[in-house]
């Protein structure tokens, strides 16, 4: 019994002792309380639903941001879509490394958090193209990490017996 828990724990490739021994150790994940995994899922959802949020808020106020600004269509629609979308395409790659290779996770992920938080707020104070395009530009430089950063922090927290997954 000692040597199926083993088995499962090791993930083998076979079964003999000499398998095992080239394995090395085991690692384990340290015990969360569920009340800490509980209020970091909701501040990761929390992050994610937000940074989501943002790049459509611009889409929800378009006549007023239109009017206001005295913004072409041409204009209006590089904000709307290009000024985030291919900053926030170009560093997704990065912010991935940085997920699976790093420690740094949560220090990247708080301050990108309050980077695109700021931009919001410049977004709110700009009165012509120029720095609301600058802001959206920030804005996407803040957003890009969110999405990689909070997967890799949820598979460490959370256990394997967590996650779905398929089995044979």
């Amino acid at each position: 019994m000692e040597k199926d828990i083993r088995e499962k724990q090791i993930g083998m490739r076979g079964n003999s002792e000499e398998d095992q021994s080239n394995t090395g150790k085991l690692t384990t994940r340290p015990q969360l309380p569920i009340w800490r995994i509980a209020i970091s899922l909701f501040l990761l959802f929390l992050t994610y639903f937000l940074a989501q949020y943002d790049k459509f808020i611009l889409s929800y106020f378009q006549a007023e941001v239109i009017t206001s600004l005295q913004l072409s269509q041409a204009s209006y629609g590089i904000l709307s879509g290009y000024a985030t979308g291919i900053v926030y395409a170009l560093l997704a790659l990065p912010t991935a490394y940085i997920a699976d290779y790093t420690s740094a996770r949560v220090w990247v992920l708080s301050i990108s958090a309050l980077w695109w938080s700021l931009c919001a707020i410049f977004q709110g104070l700009s009165h012509n193209f120029w720095q609301i395009l600058l802001a959206r530009i920030g804005m996407g430089i803040g957003q890009a990490p969110v999405e990689a950063l909070s997967v890799s922090l949820i598979s460490d927290m959370m256990g394997k017996e967590y996650v779905f997954f398929g089995e044979r």
